[in-house]
């Protein structure tokens, strides 16, 4: 019988038919909505006499495309440094997680200045930890998550969830089975489901990819045939 996987972020078909084929039932439904700050409100907020940026999603990379800043680049997420890289933004220092960069930034022979390019319902972690070592955080919003609400009339064996947000909007109106596993991007993301089901067995993704999530979803799979 085939397992029926619930994803709650768009994954490209193409990526979906090349990992899975006709193995599995797949549903895509976002639990958010992602609305980019224009570029005019983001040169608004800037700090010119700062040229240190800190990025911690690839929303941000998107909304600041057809900018050009001048500085160097502190990054959360391989991809998200891919994709500044791209932009031709210089990318000095790469974490898979924020909880990894805030010490870097804070023993590194930086400038304890910072233009923090973040989304509106951004961890405070990051603020927090360079506040309390006396470095300035000119905070940025370039982009909204609204989240999605909506009741599913279905159960699926595997549920996958992107971020903290996402799943608690679909906490919301929908609850998981006791039989269904659970697969998260990382560790932040396990951390807020577990406060909800703290004895479910959850597969966290070692590294924040969602290709890494894919291969822990097909070799869960395979492992059950």
């Amino acid at each position: 019988m085939q397992k029926k996987i619930l994803f709650t972020k768009l994954i490209s078909p193409s990526i979906l038919e090349k990992e899975f084929g006709n193995n599995v039932e797949v549903l895509c439904k976002p639990t958010l909505e992602i609305e980019l700050t224009s570029t005019n409100e983001i040169l608004a907020q800037l700090d010119d006499s700062v040229h240190q940026f800190i990025v911690t999603s690839q929303n941000t990379v998107n909304a600041i495309q057809e900018l050009e800043l001048n500085g160097h680049f502190f990054v959360v997420g391989k991809k998200t440094a891919e994709k500044l890289k791209a932009q031709n933004k210089e990318v000095v220092l790469i974490e898979d997680y924020a909880e990894d960069l805030a010490p870097k930034l804070i023993s590194g022979n930086y400038i304890p200045k910072w233009n923090f390019l973040c989304g509106s319902s951004r961890r405070d972690l990051l603020v927090n930890e360079l506040s309390k070592a006396n470095h300035k955080v000119n905070q940025i919003i370039t982009y909204q998550s609204k989240q999605i609400i909506y009741q599913l009339n279905e159960t699926f064996d595997l549920y996958v969830f992107f971020s903290p947000l996402s799943f608690k909007a679909f906490h919301q109106e929908n609850k998981i089975p006791e039989s269904s596993r659970i697969f998260t991007i990382g560790n932040t993301t396990t951390s807020a489901i577990k406060e909800v089901y703290p004895n479910y067995e959850i597969v966290t993704a070692q590294t924040p990819l969602v290709e890494v999530v894919i291969e822990n979803i097909k070799k869960y799979i395979n492992d059950k045939k």
